[in-house]
C-alpha cells in the first residue's frame, strides 16, 4: 500500500509505506529510491492517491519498480487526480500530473516505445468525477504485469 498516509489496509499480507513516520506505516521508506523486494515477489501493488506525489524525473523509475517487484500478471491498482479536473493542481504537495492518456506511456507498445519503458501493464483505465462539486476527477487504473 504505497503513500499510505493515515489509510492503512488491515489484513496481515499488506505492507503499508509511506515515507513519513508520523503516519505509523509499516515500513518508512522513499520508494523513489527503490523497493526493498524482490523480482516477481508481490502479488498486488496499491497506490491510492500516490502518483501525483511522486517527482517529476521519477515517475518512470517508480512504475517500473512496481512492475519489477509485481509477479507476472500481479495486480496494481492506482487512483490518481487527473488533470481533468481541479484535483491535481490544488494541492501543493501534488509535483507529478496525470490523466488517463499518461498511463499510455507503461501500457502501450508505442508510447513505451518512445522512451524504453520497461513496464508493460494491461488492463483497464477509467476517467471518474469523485467530488462534483469541487471538480475533481481521478484516474482510476486498474493494471496487469505483462511479464510473457
Amino acid at each position: 500500500n504505497l503513500g499510505c498516509g493515515f489509510h492503512h489496509i488491515g489484513e496481515p499480507d499488506w505492507i503499508n509505506i509511506d515515507s513519513r513516520s508520523e503516519t505509523e506505516p509499516d515500513m518508512v521508506l522513499d520508494i523513489t529510491k527503490g523497493l526493498p523486494f524482490e523480482d516477481n515477489s508481490v502479488d498486488e501493488v496499491k497506490a491510492i492517491d500516490f502518483l501525483e506525489h511522486v517527482t517529476i524525473g521519477k515517475t518512470i523509475f517508480v512504475m517500473e519498480e512496481i512492475y519489477r517487484v509485481l509477479k507476472p500478471k500481479g495486480r496494481f491498482e492506482s487512483l490518481t487526480p487527473s488533470t481533468d479536473g481541479r484535483g491535481a493542481f490544488q494541492d501543493p504537495f501534488h509535483v507529478s500530473f496525470w490523466n488517463a492518456n499518461s498511463f499510455l506511456y507503461f501500457c502501450d507498445p508505442d508510447h513505451r516505445g518512445l522512451y524504453g519503458i520497461k513496464a508493460n501493464f494491461i488492463g483497464n483505465i477509467n476517467t471518474i468525477v469523485t467530488n462534483k462539486q469541487l471538480n475533481i476527477v481521478h484516474v482510476h487504473a486498474i493494471l496487469f504485469a505483462n511479464k510473457e
